[in-house]
């Protein structure tokens, strides 16, 4: 008996030795991947990497920094104390156990993580958090390479003599993982913020909450669905301030994606407050064969900009049938734009070139948008929109031609519009053409609202006589159409839209003006 119990024994002292060992190497692997997957993100570089592996134990050591082209572009917006935190390098150190009973019954490991940060940058994050670890990070990894990682940020209150105020209430959430992070879900929560700009105004959040499940697709996209909420933001601010907002420098932020180079908003905004409540974005993502199928959903119940307000606002878009490996070749590009440091006009030229060539695809093999709903409530009554547009038969040739393009694109679209919007979108945008004397103005022999009236004129003829042929109706205030647009025909409830001559107005049709003035005025805008 003896003979069979010495030879268990040894097996079992050597399993009991051994599993640890084995599991080391298993979890050297997992968080191996894990840092690799840190590096392929595009937000950091990853400067230097060390794996040290005991029996029982083991510290892996990463040093990481932004990219310095994702702050590129926006340093100068950056305050001084955020500048110094996303410059310096962070060291990521974790600390490993692992073992059948490293973090509970049946897992490989568990990651306590610290983060060390530069001097300059502890003293920053000091000021805020204190004593306090700034970021709390564990990671659970199971038999089977699965894994959930938590984070948690504490709160803080935060005051400087000048009137800056931050009450921040902590962020905290988890991340779920399948071996090779193949799949993956987040959910994380922010309770709320309140922040007091001194005497320049106030912002406020509450109840940011962020989910998502995403898996690895077969054409190597991301796949699957998010959904943000937000129960209230609130922005008030006391004096002007004046924009030049480039939106890459934007995006590039919080991503590696340099796009929005082409629209770059620029003007003064009125001393006013904004408020939005119950926001809700939500995201879906799937594919079938060789394409891909995304659609989009925002919301929210109100909009207060200054004394308006403005809601429900209901948006739901969907993007069908796009070439997977255009939409691949998209993202590569974008991600290799994302390295470089790039003019706006190289960065368009180059997505360009991609969109006619490598991404041609994502016009030639037929993708339809749709418009499930677009549902707006303004103070000028409700704007509802829905249709499709759709590219049929498109030819990579055909991308350089307009005309062959529109002959190849089928739209579909019942439009609601409030008479009075149109009219306000006819005045803002006329706002840039015409200009009064201020003399003039001053005597009584001009006004702007003499201006304004005029265009609303304008605009009322027009629709009324589009409405007497039959283009469109007018009910309770709203122009009602049906766009269609097939063979490079656009037709206005089922009539072919024919413009006709525009026409000519005189000084007597703008009321209050010098006949010199009235003479210089630019031909009259159309909606024809």
């Amino acid at each position: 008996m003896k003979k069979f119990l010495i030879p268990a024994a040894a097996v079992l002292a050597a399993a009991a030795l051994g599993t640890p060992y084995y599991l080391g190497i298993k979890a050297e692997q997992s968080l191996t991947r894990q840092q690799e997957m840190l590096q392929e993100s595009g937000l950091f570089a990853v400067e230097s990497h060390e794996y040290r592996r005991g029996w029982f134990s083991a510290t892996q050591t990463t040093v990481v920094r932004l990219k310095p082209t994702l702050l590129h572009n926006t340093q100068k917006y950056l305050p001084d104390n955020l500048k110094t935190v996303l410059q310096e390098p962070v060291t990521i150190v974790n600390h490993i156990t692992h073992g059948p009973f490293a973090g509970g019954f049946g897992t490989r490991a568990h990651v306590e993580t610290e983060l060390q940060y530069q001097p300059e940058t502890a003293k920053v994050l000091a000021r805020f958090f204190g004593n306090e670890t700034p970021l709390r990070i564990s990671n659970t990894v199971y038999f089977n390479g699965s894994g959930e990682m938590k984070l948690d940020m504490p709160a803080f209150d935060y005051e400087e003599l000048s009137g800056i105020k931050l009450v921040w209430q902590g962020f905290s959430g988890t991340t779920a993982y399948q071996d090779g992070f193949s799949a993956y879900s987040h959910d994380y929560r922010a309770p709320a913020l309140q922040a007091k700009l001194a005497d320049k105004g106030d912002v406020s959040l509450d109840n940011l909450h962020y989910q998502s499940e995403t898996s690895d697709g077969s054409n190597r996209l991301s796949l699957g669905k998010s959904r943000t909420t937000l129960d209230a933001f609130r922005l008030q601010w006391k004096e002007n301030i004046d924009y030049n907002v480039k939106l890459n420098e934007l995006v590039n932020l919080v991503t590696d994606l340099q796009i929005g180079a082409f629209i770059n908003p620029t003007g003064s905004i009125a001393p006013s407050k904004i408020e939005v409540t119950k926001l809700d974005f939500s995201t879906e993502t799937g594919e079938q064969d060789a394409f891909v199928n995304s659609e989009g959903r925002f919301r929210f119940d109100t909009l207060v900009y200054g004394d308006e307000q403005y809601g429900s606002l209901d948006i739901h878009i969907a993007a069908e049938h796009l070439d997977a490996p255009s939409l691949l070749a998209l993202k590569s590009k974008l991600a290799e734009i994302a390295a470089k440091e790039m003019s706006e006009e190289q960065i368009q030229n180059e997505l360009i070139r991609t969109a006619k060539t490598d991404a041609a695809g994502l016009f030639t093999n037929n993708p339809v948008i749709q418009v499930k709903a677009f549902r707006f409530t303004l103070p000028q009554g409700s704007v509802d929109v829905s249709g499709k547009l759709a590219f049929s038969g498109l030819s990579q040739a055909d991308l350089d031609n307009l005309a062959a393009m529109l002959k190849k694109t089928d739209a579909d679209f019942n439009l609601q519009v409030p008479q009075k919007l149109l009219e306000q979108l006819a005045i803002n945008q006329a706002r840039s053409i015409f200009s009064v004397n201020p003399e003039d103005e001053a005597a009584g022999n001009a006004g702007i609202e003499d201006i304004n009236e005029t265009l609303r004129l304008m605009v009322d003829s027009t629709i009324q006589t589009m409405a007497r042929d039959q283009y469109l109706t007018l009910e309770n205030g709203n122009v009602r159409t049906r766009l269609t647009l097939k063979n490079s025909e656009l037709q206005l409830n089922g009539k072919i839209l024919e413009s006709e001559p525009e026409p000519e107005f005189s000084e007597h049709d703008f009321p209050g003006l010098p006949e010199a003035d009235a003479a210089s005025q630019p031909p009259a805008l159309s909606l024809y």
